[in-house]
């Protein structure tokens, strides 16, 4: 199964296997093909030719029971199951009370983001795996400053948009974009479709937060939505892929789930769209808003990276108490992390490193590596297992 947001490369990956393994691909896009599926899964799906691609099998979820069931079969009759179906998808349906079957055991999911910076230059990108291993890029002489890294966080990575240099384009496909979802994947997810067009006004709200604590009150009340409605509404546009919830981390695993989650938009070139940020503005705005898309743009490409990196990780938030923030948690399944600050900025002081200094005092050698993300030009180190680094060192080879 290959899940995320819609016109990420779902498709076109499809249509590369489908090339590749002589596979027969249908689309459930298509209205007469969506209703024979949802009239007779069984039926639909016993006619097909296998291997068979499924694209966007989210609108007719009872397929996978029927799936099921022809896997099921061909394994008790001895034959080997494996690359018999390929699903693609644009909704996270599991997160749904509309699906009866996970095909668990029988199934693995592949998350597909919008390209990553590393993707767009034919690299594939290995900082996460270094961080986690105590090894960070050497750079030198990297462009600085601001203007450096504004055309990348307004761009973001939907190839389509991409392909729109002109910023009133790029502003009209997000327009179009959001609008095609509401019409073709929300209503497939709920059967309260009341205020589905207040969507897109939470979605810009929830945008111009990019980086903070989730505040749900806070947003329903300058969304006027109700607070269901609105936490709703939240779940729908993380299950569409385009909003993500970044829990925030601590040593006791049960307090996690307690504390306030962030809010990223797994875009940087949405989120920037949809607060109207051009590269120009980016670059002069002097408020805290562009340093949160500068964040957002950090943990979007984490985000990316983490789905395709040697070992599991989960990522998080860290807060204290006392005030003390550190903006991205990347924490592997043996309990090492390493943690990320951002600064929109070319110069960095000590100061800048103190949580992530307090955090590697607490935790030891769990801590594998602590840098503070800048638009400067070179890699420093500031002090045991600290560094500034430039932000190109997301997608930039190298070893220090």
């Amino acid at each position: 199964m290959i899940v995320g947001p819609r016109q990420c490369g779902k498709s076109t990956l499809a249509e590369v296997i489908a090339d590749e393994r002589g596979a027969r691909q249908v689309t459930l896009d298509d209205a007469a093909r969506r209703a024979a599926a949802n009239a007779d899964p069984a039926g639909f799906v016993e006619q097909l030719q296998l291997p068979a691609i499924i694209d966007e099998f989210q609108k007719a979820p009872e397929l996978l029971p029927a799936i099921k069931s022809r896997v099921d079969r061909a394994r008790s009759g001895g034959r080997r199951a494996a690359g018999m179906f390929l699903l693609t998808g644009s909704a996270n349906v599991w997160g749904t009370l509309r699906i009866s079957e996970s095909l668990a055991g029988r199934a693995e999911r592949v998350q597909l983001w919008p390209l990553s910076q590393g993707e767009m230059l034919g690299r594939r990108e290995t900082f996460i795996d270094g961080l986690l291993a105590g090894r960070v890029p050497s750079i030198m002489d990297a462009p600085s400053g601001r203007g450096a890294v504004a055309t990348a966080v307004v761009r973001g990575g939907y190839p389509e948009m991409l392909a729109r240099r002109d910023t009133r384009r790029r502003t009209r496909w997000i327009e179009n974009y959001i609008q095609m979802i509401l019409e073709r994947d929300v209503r497939d997810l709920t059967v309260k479709a009341q205020q589905l067009d207040e969507l897109p006004r939470l979605l810009a709200a929830a945008a111009a937060r990019v980086a903070c604590l989730l505040e749900i009150t806070e947003l329903a009340r300058d969304t006027k939505l109700s607070r269901d409605t609105t936490s709703r509404y939240l779940t729908l546009l993380e299950l569409l892929f385009l909003l993500r919830r970044a829990p925030a981390w601590s040593r006791n695993i049960g307090q996690r789930l307690i504390k306030a989650p962030k809010v990223w938009l797994p875009d940087s070139g949405l989120a920037c769209n949809l607060v109207g940020y051009d590269e120009r503005r980016f670059e002069a705005d002097d408020t805290p808003l562009a340093g949160a898309l500068f964040e957002n743009f950090i943990a979007a490409e984490a985000l990316k990276q983490a789905s395709w990196c040697n070992i599991d990780v989960g990522l998080h938030h860290f807060r204290t108490a006392a005030g003390r923030e550190i903006d991205l948690v990347i924490e592997a399944r043996d309990g090492s992390l390493a943690g990320i600050e951002s600064k929109l900025s070319a110069t960095v002081r000590a100061r800048d490193f103190n949580a992530l200094r307090h955090l590697r005092d607490r935790l030891g050698d769990r801590f594998r590596a602590g840098v503070v993300l800048y638009t400067g030009p070179e890699t420093l180190p500031f002090g045991d297992r600290l560094w500034a680094i430039p932000v190109s060192a997301l997608w930039t080879p190298g070893e220090a």
